[in-house]
C-alpha cells in the first residue's frame, strides 16, 4: 500500500505520471497498476499527504484517526434515533464507547493499512447525513466509499434499495420525498455501475485477466456473471457454505460485542448483505474472521442496526445498556488485541528487536529510490519508498540489494517459499553478504 501511495506521490512531485498508482506486483515481478489487484483508487487521494511525511507511518496514523472519528458519527446517529428518549446523550455515549472498543474494528486497524478500512467511518457519516436530509454531503461520502474497493458498490446499491423501500412505505401513506427518491435512485445506479465496471472492465484491463478473488468462488462460476448465476442454480451448495461452524463463530464475534442487538433490526443489517455473502461464500477462511479488513463494510451496519434494535427496547433502557456494557467489556477482554485481553497482541508494547537500529541504518543507506530492493515481509514496509520492491523469492536475481530476516525465512509466514531460495542465495557467488547482525542480513549483487 505504501509503495502505491509513494509512487503516486512521486508522480505528482516529478511529473512522471507513469508511476501513478504503480507498484511492483506482490504476486509476481512486473510493475503493475493498483487496479490490477483491487480498484481502490482512493489511495491516490492520500498521496498529497506524503508532502508532509512520505512513509508508511502516515498511512497507519491516518487510518487510526479516521476510523476513530467514526465514533462521532455513531454518537450523531444515536442522538437522532433516540431523540425523544430520556438520557439520549448518555445512551449515545455508550454506543460510541462500544464502537471504539469493538474488537473487529481494532483488529482491522491493527492489520496493516487498507483503503477499505476508511469505508467504515465514511459509511457511518453517509448514514448520519442521510438521516439529517443532507443528501449532497451523504452522496459525497458515498462517492468516497466507492473508491475504497470495487465490491463496496453493491452495499451502496443495497442502501439505495433500503431508502427506496422506506419511501415506498411513506408513499403508501401519501407522503413523498422526491429528493430522497432521486438520492436513492442515483445510489443504486452508481453502486451497481461501479461494481460491474470494476469487475468486468477496469480490473480485467489492468490485470489482463479476471479478478484474482473470483477463484474464491470457483464452485459457483469463473466470472462475475457465472458466479451470480451459479448462486441461483445451486441453492443447496449456498446452504452448505452458509450454514457451517465458522459462520456461527463469525457472526458471534461480529454481533456479540454489541449484545446481538442488530438482530432486532434486520432490515438495517441487511444493507450489508452483499458483504456478508461475499465473506460467507468464499473459500478463503480469512474472510470469515475478525483479524483482517473484511469486516470494514459490515461494521457500520452492525452498529446502525443495533441502534434501531435498541430503540425497540427503550422501555427497558438501563437493562439493555447494562447488557451492552457487559458484552463490550467481555468481548474486549477475550477477543480484542489490547494488552489486558486473552487475545492480546503484545508486540507494540514490547522492547524493539535487537537489530532494529541496524535496520533503520540500512533504510537510510538504501534510500536512493532507484535501487531495486528485495525484502522479507516484515522488513518490506521500511524499504518500500522506491519504484521497485520485490518480495523475497527464487527471483532474487532481480534485486540490487536483498534485506532479510533469517528468523522470518525459517519461521515466518510462508517460510516454505523462502527457505530454498535463501540457501541458494547464501552460496550464490553473484551476491555478497555485506552485513549481518543477529537475524538481520544484507546481500549485494556483485
Amino acid at each position: 500500500m505504501h509503495q502505491t501511495v509513494y509512487n503516486t506521490f512521486m508522480s505528482l512531485k516529478t511529473g512522471d505520471f507513469t508511476r501513478f498508482l504503480e507498484l511492483t506486483n506482490p504476486h509476481g515481478f512486473d510493475q503493475v497498476k493498483r487496479m490490477a489487484i483491487h480498484n481502490d483508487i482512493f489511495l491516490a487521494f492520500l498521496a498529497p499527504l506524503y508532502f508532509v511525511y512520505s512513509g508508511p507511518e502516515t498511512l497507519l496514523i491516518l487510518q487510526t484517526v479516521v476510523i476513530a472519528l467514526g465514533a462521532i458519527a455513531v454518537y450523531g446517529i444515536s442522538k437522532i434515533v433516540f431523540n425523544k428518549t430520556h438520557n439520549v446523550r448518555l445512551i449515545s455515549l455508550f454506543f460510541s464507547f462500544a464502537y471504539l472498543m469493538y474488537p473487529p474494528l481494532q483488529r482491522m486497524n491493527q492489520f496493516d493499512f487498507h483503503a477499505v478500512a476508511l469505508a467504515t467511518p465514511l459509511l457511518l457519516f453517509m448514514f448520519y447525513c442521510y438521516l439529517n436530509k443532507r443528501y449532497v454531503i451523504s452522496f459525497l461520502c458515498a462517492g468516497m466509499v466507492l473508491l475504497t474497493k470495487e465490491q463496496v458498490g453493491l452495499t451502496l446499491a443495497f442502501f439505495g434499495f433500503f431508502v427506496l423501500f422506506q419511501n415506498w412505505l411513506q408513499i403508501r401513506r401519501r407522503v413523498c420525498n422526491k429528493r430522497e427518491l432521486l438520492f436513492a435512485g442515483i445510489l443504486v445506479m452508481m453502486g451497481l455501475g461501479w461494481f460491474l465496471i470494476s469487475m468486468m472492465q477496469i480490473i480485467p484491463h489492468f490485470r489482463h485477466g479476471v479478478h484474482f478473488a473470483l477463484g474464491y468462488f470457483g464452485d459457483f462460476g469463473d466470472s462475475p456473471l457465472n458466479v451470480f448465476l451459479g448462486l441461483i442454480k445451486n441453492p443447496l451448495l449456498v446452504f452448505q457454505y452458509v450454514f457451517r461452524k465458522d459462520t456461527y463463530d463469525y457472526l458471534y464475534n461480529i454481533l456479540g460485542p454489541i449484545g446481538f442487538l442488530s438482530f432486532l433490526s434486520p432490515l438495517h443489517l441487511l444493507i450489508a448483505a452483499p458483504e456478508f455473502a461475499i465473506n460467507l461464500l468464499s473459500k478463503s477462511g480469512a474472510m470469515r474472521n475478525i483479524y483482517f479488513h473484511y469486516t470494514a463494510v459490515i461494521t457500520p451496519f452492525v452498529f446502525i442496526s443495533a441502534l434501531y434494535g435498541f430503540r425497540f427496547l427503550r422501555t427497558y433502557t438501563w437493562i439493555f445498556v447494562t447488557l451492552l456494557t457487559v458484552c463490550t467489556i467481555y468481548f474486549s477482554a477475550t477477543t480484542s488485541p489490547l494488552p489486558y485481553s486473552s487475545g492480546r497482541e503484545v508486540l507494540p508494547f514490547t522492547s524493539p528487536k535487537a537489530d532494529i537500529t541496524d535496520i533503520y541504518v540500512w533504510k537510510e543507506k538504501l534510500q536512493d529510490e532507484q535501487i531495486k530492493v528485495m525484502a522479507t515481509g516484515s522488513l518490506a514496509p521500511l524499504f518500500s519508498s522506491r519504484r521497485y520492491l520485490y518480495n523475497f523469492s527464487e527471483r532474487y536475481d532481480l534485486a540490487d540489494y536483498i534485506v532479510l530476516s533469517r528468523e522470518e525465512v525459517y519461521n515466518g509466514y510462508e517460510s516454505f517459499k523462502m527457505i530454498v531460495p535463501y540457501e541458494k542465495l547464501v552460496n550464490d557467488v553473484k551476491y555478497s553478504n555485506i552485513y549481518k547482525n543477529g537475524s538481520f542480513e544484507v546481500y549485494k549483487k556483485l
